[in-house]
């Protein structure tokens, strides 16, 4: 597998249409994520495979390293993000995998997962520092509405319907 030319700013490719970003193939976010550790970002990967309402709060809890009062709620999320911010990096590059699986069980928590991303991403930026959502997909369809108030794209390799076929 070639990876793409290294002269691409990843972050800044993405957050120019929002901080989420979509992929299908696994491989070329692989090769995004090479990328983003290369360049210095933290990387938060999470398998959502089996995520439901009753578990999420506990998965992220988990792989966020969230302390033990983590109210598990969608507003306990978004602050737990701010604490996240880390100088040593330039930023945070959380990693959805399978989310189309969360998805389809509860559409509405996934999405507000992701808004709050969105939402506090924007705080970073003001500070220097870039948080960005990496959503992988099995459904090459799927859409959320605007998140943060940007509807989420497709990844530069993906962004065409055909480039999602299998």
């Amino acid at each position: 597998m070639e990876l793409k030319e290294d002269k691409i700013e990843r972050d800044i490719e993405i957050l120019k249409d929002g901080p989420i970003c979509k992929y299908f193939k696994n491989g070329i976010l692989n090769e995004d994520l090479i990328w983003f550790s290369n360049n210095n970002f933290e990387i938060i990967e999470m398998n959502c495979q089996n995520w439901n309402r009753k578990n999420a709060h506990q998965k992220l809890k988990i792989a966020l390293n969230s302390p033990d009062y983590y109210g598990e709620n969608l507003d306990a999320f978004n602050d737990c993000l701010g604490d996240l911010y880390n100088k040593k990096y330039k930023g945070l590059i959380l990693v959805f995998r399978n989310f189309d699986n969360f998805v389809e069980e509860d559409g509405r928590f996934a999405e507000g997962i992701l808004d709050n991303i969105a939402d506090e991403s924007r705080i970073w930026l003001v500070t220097g520092q870039k948080l960005i959502g990496l959503v992988q997909s099995n459904n090459p369809d799927l859409n959320f509405p605007k998140l943060g108030g940007i509807t989420p794209n497709w990844n530069s390799s993906e962004w065409f319907d055909a480039d999602r076929k299998k």
